[in-house]
């Protein structure tokens, strides 16, 4: 029997936030970290604290999940011929290094990535450029458009991109537009309904069960994918908005890319296998054939990817390996940064090996809580002797490069959110030239910004440091 004055619904609200922890532990299997932060919620909070589990800390079932990777077996059928084949032209052409072919080979095995040999990658850092060349491709598609994109806002170029999809769907070139359900909440049916009207796909990732009520809000794709023809696409960190080509409310930078050649095929199977996802449609047949290009441009690049449906974190233990591995930089652009424990160890042991390592962030946040968490971090690199730079407005780009012959570009952050909630994709290119290019544009980005040296950190507030403690230790949730 309950005492008569313990107040029975509080009672209830522990038990809930119990029963919550005991479904982190044994059956979502969430870190120690992140079990500990919630716990630390729920004591504090304890109603707030099951409210926010229920609507950002609860993920996909693993029922959902395995049926997710069950679905994506259509990828090991189609790589594992391709792996093989590709890999050895790639070691046959004889122009890679022991690093180059070691970390291929890791992400032959331990990703299933492919090697796409011949390529031409057009780099955009002017994001308005990108949109016009890609709508001008998409204007001359024939055959088909497929586009997944973790946002889409109906401000003037998403209006613009629409009503050029639906031309393209009144001329019957086939349309499928794949759109993350809460990063485009903004963009609903009556939006979009010219391109369904006119036989459009139109389809809302990991959709809610209810209108305006969905239980998964941490766990979205966050990829972008276009690719039109089977010939063209376009991937990076740009999604469709006027804020992307720093129209918005906050000075932005961010990059994007354009791919010609082998490197389609790659991004295109991967926009399937999350087309399949959503429409539950058996999608081989659309991906079985390669289709031929006339690029001769040597371009080695394996497309990596991860997410909530896999615990392998594959684009984070990539990174990790090539940090381990770096002999001379580490140069990356992020927005967050936010390092898990074996991310950040990676770097420091770097930094003190004496490579250069150099880390991008944003003057001008978009988040200021998140933002907090990501100076703490920064800060501790900086302590022992990393550079970082704040750039001059909201940098976006997500940009990595290795020494002197690899980089990546893709849609992945360094925080706990791309390493283990959201759908990511990154493109790991080597060759010195690409690579060239890439560190140039950064060394142009650096040239604009201010450094976080140890005058700035100890000039900081006590009100400032504080809310960055803060928000570190509720880091592992974000």
């Amino acid at each position: 029997m309950l005492p008569f004055d313990v107040d029975i619904y509080l009672f209830a609200i522990i038990i809930l936030d119990l029963l919550s922890i005991m479904i982190m532990i044994f059956k979502e299997q969430k870190r120690p970290s992140s079990i500990m932060v919630w716990s630390l919620l729920f004591i504090i909070l304890p109603i707030a604290g099951f409210v926010l589990y229920i609507f950002i800390g609860k993920g996909p079932s693993l029922k959902k999940q395995r049926t997710f990777h069950l679905k994506m077996q259509t990828d090991k059928k189609l790589a594992s011929s391709a792996l093989d084949d590709n890999l050895n032209k790639f070691k046959n052409l004889n122009i890679s290094k022991q690093h180059i072919n070691d970390i291929v080979e890791f992400n032959a095995k331990y990703n299933l990535a492919a090697v796409a040999i011949y390529n031409d990658v057009t780099v955009y850092t002017d994001i308005a450029k990108q949109y016009e060349d890609m709508i001008a491709d998409i204007s001359n598609a024939k055959k088909s458009v497929n586009i997944l994109y973790f946002i889409y806002k109906t401000d003037s170029i998403g209006t613009r991109l629409r009503d050029v999809l639906v031309q393209k769907a009144k001329e019957g070139v086939t349309i499928r537009l794949v759109v993350d359900d809460i990063g485009s909440m903004g963009a609903g049916d009556k939006f979009f309904k010219p391109l369904t009207d006119n036989g459009a796909e139109v389809l809302r990732f990991l959709q809610g069960k209810w209108k305006y009520l969905n239980f998964n809000i941490n766990y979205r794709n966050h990829r972008k994918m276009v690719v039109i023809d089977d010939r063209i696409a376009y991937t990076g960190g740009a999604n469709v908005g006027d804020e992307y080509m720093n129209k918005g409310k906050l000075p932005w930078r961010d990059t994007h890319m354009k791919v010609v050649g082998d490197g389609v095929y790659l991004i295109n199977l991967r926009f399937f296998k999350d087309y399949s996802y959503v429409t539950h449609k058996d999608v081989i047949a659309y991906v079985l054939a390669k289709p031929k290009h006339n690029v001769t441009n040597i371009l080695p690049m394996q497309l990596i990817s991860s997410g909530p449906d896999v615990a392998n974190e594959e684009i984070k233990q990539t990174y990790i390996k090539l940090i381990y591995n770096a002999k001379t930089r580490i140069w990356m652009q992020t927005p967050y940064y936010i390092p898990d424990e074996s991310f950040a160890d990676a770097v420091s042991t770097a930094v003190r090996s004496g490579v250069d390592v150099r880390i991008m962030i944003p003057e001008i946040p978009d988040k200021k809580l998140v933002y907090y968490a990501t100076k703490s971090y920064a800060s501790d690199m900086a302590k022992i002797g990393a550079k970082v730079y704040f750039y001059p407005a909201f940098i976006h780009s997500k940009t990595l490069i290795v020494d002197d012959d690899i980089c990546s570009l893709g849609t992945f952050n360094i925080d706990v959110r791309s390493f283990k909630l959201h759908f990511e994709l990154t493109n790991l290119m080597y060759g010195k030239e690409i690579t060239s290019q890439m560190a140039g544009m950064f060394e142009n980005d650096a040239q604009k910004s201010s450094i976080m040296d140890i005058e700035y950190i100890n000039m900081q507030s006590k009100n400032e440091k504080f809310m960055q403690a803060i928000m570190r230790l509720f880091s592992p949730i974000f």
